[in-house]
């Protein structure tokens, strides 16, 4: 196992053990899904209330000694859509509780995937197929038509 997916599990566990309401989205949640594809980043929405922004940055201390972390803050997040946090293990980790007016966090279903060991709340093939299928980048339009290959595979 190479050293970014360490560390990608790293902060997904810290997520788990400290209880943040999250649901992983973006390239490795394709790949949970059983799509063969590259990440260079973790993608995750975060439920945006007080304590959960609170838990989230203790995870995230817990993993990265990094005093830049305590800039992630419930206010942060509520003016900005997308909080880019440069982790010190040269990766950025996208932190979203909305995308426009298009979806926040409630809108989002997920599921429990197992993997590496540990539970994780990985977005629905459903789910990524709407937050990918209108943009205009040629990765995202890969992966929904892998995503739709994957659920023709289920029926």
């Amino acid at each position: 196992m190479n050293e970014k997916v360490e560390s990608f599990i790293a902060v997904l566990k810290a997520l788990n053990a400290h209880e943040v309401e999250y649901i992983l989205v973006g390239g490795l949640a394709v790949i949970l899904h059983g799509v063969p594809r590259v990440t260079e980043d973790l993608d995750i929405f975060v439920k945006r209330d007080g304590p959960n922004v609170d838990k989230l940055r203790r995870a995230l201390r817990e993993v990265f000694d990094d005093e830049s972390v305590d800039e992630i803050t419930y206010a942060e997040l509520a003016q900005y859509p997308v909080i880019r946090y440069g982790t010190p293990h040269n990766y950025y980790i996208d932190i979203m509780d909305r995308i426009g007016e298009a979806f926040s966090y409630g809108d989002l279903k997920f599921e429990i995937i197992n993997s590496y060991g540990l539970p994780i709340r990985v977005a629905t093939k459903e789910t990524l197929i709407r937050l990918k299928e209108k943009t205009l980048r040629m990765v995202d339009q890969a992966d929904v038509v892998m995503l739709k290959e994957k659920l023709a595979e289920k029926r």
